[in-house]
């Protein structure tokens, strides 16, 4: 089945003397140098929203999100949703062009997408890989069930298609959908997950607070390590000698839990417990 999914994108930054109270209090805590990026996020979310009729406060909508989604990259966001309900998850992604080590494909890909990746012509391999990428994270969102997958967890039936379908190894009856597409030196992907379900009212949707075990699991997802290995007092420096593996973790912590920190605040923190502290978790 189609799913249509309406997408905001923007690089304009939301204009302060329009944000409502609760707005202007979560701007207040967001560090100065991301309060830009913030901005052009709720941007996207705004305008998003009122094409969608659901209340504007961009406040009121906290992710993972069962019809929206949000996404955002080096000064640009994008906002995702769909009317449908008997969809039952949406994610999107987006990434500027960049350049990955080729090691990092383990992390993401299964043995069936590797091979296929490399078998491409070696110029061909890095898009598709940063586009893959964007692929898994979006499926990733989409899955109300992914407090217990990892990236490799998802299959795409084709790897080489833009448009196609994949399933997630431990619960394979929930089928998805994805679409991936080029946009402004970048790469951007959508993808739904359908199952047969009664819809849930979103003011009777619970929020669970964030906690270091969230933070922890993603990190355990992100860089293969066993998730009791990770505590409050584990150093950053002890879990990656490369330091693409620590921005890769710090971008998909952002993204996960919809967050803006800086690469300054990143550098001046140096456990686990402070970096979960960035993210949201109150000790």
């Amino acid at each position: 089945m189609r799913v249509p999914v309406l997408a905001v994108w923007t690089r304009r930054p939301l204009a302060v003397d329009t944000l409502t109270r609760r707005e202007r209090e979560r701007l207040a805590a967001v560090p100065p140098r991301a309060r830009r990026q913030w901005l052009i996020s709720r941007h996207a979310l705004k305008v998003l929203l009122g094409l969608l009729g659901l209340p504007p406060d961009t406040t009121a909508h906290t992710f993972p999100h069962w019809r929206l989604s949000l996404s955002h990259t080096d000064g640009a966001a994008v906002a995702a949703g769909t009317a449908m309900t008997h969809q039952h998850g949406l994610g999107v992604d987006l990434e500027a062009d960049r350049t990955a080590p080729v090691d990092t494909s383990r992390f993401f890909l299964d043995p069936r997408e590797r091979s296929w990746l490399d078998s491409l012509p070696q110029d061909a391999r890095a898009a598709h890989r940063l586009r893959l990428w964007t692929v898994k994270e979006a499926l990733f969102k989409a899955d109300p069930l992914n407090h217990r997958t990892v990236l490799p967890d998802y299959i795409t039936a084709d790897p080489a298609a833009r448009c196609g379908r994949a399933r997630a190894r431990p619960h394979p009856g929930t089928l998805f959908g994805y679409s991936s597409a080029r946009l402004h030196q970048g790469h951007l992907s959508f993808a739904v997950a359908i199952r047969p379900r009664s819809p849930v009212p979103e003011s009777e949707r619970p929020v669970p607070a964030l906690t270091f075990d969230d933070v922890a699991q993603r990190i355990s997802a992100t860089l293969s390590i066993p998730v009791e290995q990770l505590t409050p007092g584990t150093r950053l420096r002890e879990l990656a000698a490369d330091s693409f593996r620590l921005v890769e973790m710090a971008v998909d912590l952002q993204e996960e839990f919809d967050t803006v920190f800086t690469q300054h605040e990143l550098r001046e923190i140096t456990t686990l417990g402070e970096l979960a502290g960035l993210v949201g978790v109150r000790a």
